[in-house]
């Protein structure tokens, strides 16, 4: 039985979502999307995540848009969720943090950061749920 959390993982660029996957999949099971709107059309087959990696910056759903529409659906709105982006514009972390991010990271990363958060994020959403 695999008991490991389902990680969705929604950026544009195959470069990020390579390295992500690359350091992520042995602990977790994880799942790329291209776009929010793929990301949605996924949970919405079914499909169960425990955290959400979103791009800020994305076509179709951004990842702001996705952020709002994932928060305002009552079956998604305690599935953590994560942004990336390549702009380290404070309001836009404030934006995205009030909307309902768990976390904010900035690109470049470090895999191993992300992983950590990814952590302690689960802790925490375990913790008070």
């Amino acid at each position: 039985m695999d008991n490991r959390k389902n990680l969705l993982i929604i950026d544009d660029e195959p470069s990020i979502t390579k390295i992500l996957e690359h350091f992520l999949k042995k602990d977790f099971n994880v799942v790329i999307k291209n776009d929010g709107s793929e990301g949605m059309l996924w949970l919405e087959e079914g499909n169960q995540a425990d955290l959400i990696i979103a791009d800020l910056h994305m076509p179709n759903l951004s990842g702001k848009e996705f952020l709002k529409v994932a928060k305002a659906s009552n079956l998604y709105s305690e599935i953590p969720i994560i942004i990336l982006s390549g702009s380290d514009e404070s309001s836009e972390r404030i934006q995205c943090l009030n909307l309902g991010a768990d976390d904010f990271m900035v690109k470049p990363f470090n895999p191993m950061e992300v992983h950590a958060k990814i952590n302690a994020v689960l802790r925490r959403s375990k913790r008070y749920s």
